[in-house]
């Protein structure tokens, strides 16, 4: 067995139990959010590590965040169960348990939770209902996804089988797939009479991780729902155009009478409480974490992110189309700023813009 720290956990890891070395970042991100959750609400809170493996999500957040007052551990493989208990153990956790069996069945039997991880191989939707039927009267929900391939529109027939939506596979198939994945949660979330407001979401490497705050209510969940809706883009001329619920979409696109392609059911809402990464911002500064450096410029980009349109523009798709050379950077984000327009970077593409210019504008400004 092998022994690796990592944030303020040391763990023993085991060849029979998997654990990704690689979503340390995701991790960090994670511990960061649990922090800044802690202080938005004024409270300890109960914390669910569901799909635990080596439990180390549940024992970085204990061990990092002061404000948890306690985790459970759930994992229905055997060897993680063991080893999620030897790893607390060495950690010295203290107000924690460990329970083997599926994740659904003691979400469905165990209500109450604050904070509910929910970190699969995969798709999580078959988690989805029983994690939001788990809370009090609101909550935090922690969702990765790592079918980013089925979201971002590289299987297509996949995607709409699994989450009932199209997706397109274009330059901005990431957040796309992002939108997707939390329209899924709006949805399940309603059924339940639970609205959603998204904290962060963010699309690195292989993986998606949307921070869900949900509240319960009737009216909260209708809110929610008018925000779901569809994106139609233009592969002719890049124009996009987005419509919450709309009784008809367009066939055509209005700009170059090219056909529109349409994404949808997604949600068109904010993806980014502004707040939240700024908290996780000034947090991050007192954490000795190896990727400090990188989560302060994606959480800074997240921040810019908050507040502007759907969608953005990749400077290199654009060259393409008018058949000039990329711009400098720095020099067309002012351009567009002269010009009127809010304009931002964005974490999910280098070397791309979200603006309210529109491609007419991006255009004129190149």
């Amino acid at each position: 067995m092998e022994k690796v720290k990592e944030g303020k956990a040391e763990l023993i890891l085991s060849k029979n139990v998997f654990f990704n070395l690689q979503m340390e970042f995701c991790r960090d991100i994670s511990s960061l959010a649990v922090g800044a959750y802690c202080e938005e609400v004024g409270r300890r809170i109960h914390l669910v590590d569901g799909l635990c493996a080596s439990g180390v999500r549940g024992i970085r957040y204990m061990l990092e965040d002061e404000c948890v007052a306690r985790v459970e551990f759930v994992d229905m493989d055997e060897d993680a169960c063991k080893l999620a208990e030897r790893n607390a153990k060495l950690n010295k956790l203290k107000n924690y348990k460990v329970h083997c069996c599926h994740i659904n069945d003691f979400l469905f039997h165990k209500r109450g939770f604050d904070w509910v991880e929910i970190d699969p191989f995969g798709t999580p939707l078959p988690y989805l209902q029983s994690a939001l039927a788990s809370f009090r009267k609101e909550g935090m929900l922690s969702v990765t996804a790592t079918d980013t391939a089925v979201l971002c529109g590289a299987h297509s027939r996949a995607c709409l089988k699994n989450y009932g939506a199209v997706p397109i596979d274009n330059e901005y198939c990431h957040e796309i797939g992002v939108r997707i994945l939390a329209s899924a949660i709006v949805r399940q979330a309603s059924t339940l009479n639970l609205g959603v407001e998204f904290c962060l979401s963010m699309s690195a490497q292989h993986f998606f991780k949307l921070f869900a705050r949900v509240k319960a209510g009737a009216d909260e969940a209708v809110a929610s729902m008018k925000k779901l809706g569809y994106i139609s883009h233009c592969p002719k001329c890049l124009n996009r155009e987005w419509r919450m619920n709309p009784p008809l979409l367009k066939e055509k696109c209005p700009r170059c009478g090219g056909k529109f392609e349409h994404a949808g059911p997604l949600f068109l809402g904010e993806l980014w409480n502004v707040k939240f990464p700024r908290r996780m911002k000034e947090m991050n500064q007192q954490r000795n974490y190896g990727n400090r450096l990188r989560i302060d410029e994606m959480l800074g980009l997240m921040e810019e992110e908050a507040g502007m349109p759907p969608t953005y523009f990749d400077l290199h798709k654009v060259a393409e189309k008018v058949k000039k050379s990329p711009p400098n950077f720095k020099s067309f984000m002012n351009r567009l700023k002269k010009s009127g327009f809010k304009v931002s970077k964005t974490h999910f593409k280098r070397n791309s813009v979200r603006t309210n210019a529109g491609i007419d504008g991006v255009e004129e400004n190149y």
